[in-house]
């Protein structure tokens, strides 16, 4: 009987070590894909000689939201979203 029970005890620790392996293979693959992802956008950006850009809106003198690394497409949604909304003041830096 005690040996039933160590087994079930060594199925259960194994199932927990196979479950950590699972959730840092998981979470090295993420990393993985987030520094390929930023390397391709470099990339892609060194290609095509895409300038990124740093956004703030502002309202009454202050900032409301900041949007970084902004391409230029996306500059021109802000601009006509804020020009709708009535908002007259956007501070558009290159980054």
């Amino acid at each position: 009987m005690d040996h039933a029970k160590g087994e079930t005890i060594m199925n259960t620790t194994s199932a927990l070590r196979f479950t950590k392996l699972l959730a840092y293979a998981t979470s090295a693959v993420n990393g993985v894909m987030t520094v390929s992802a930023r390397i391709a956008q470099k990339a892609g950006d060194a290609i095509t000689d895409t300038r990124r850009y740093k956004v703030e809106v502002i309202v009454e003198g202050a900032t409301i939201k900041e949007h970084l690394n902004c391409n230029t497409k996306q500059v021109q949604r802000l601009m006509n979203a804020t020009s709708q909304l009535g908002l007259t003041q956007l501070i558009v830096t290159e980054m």
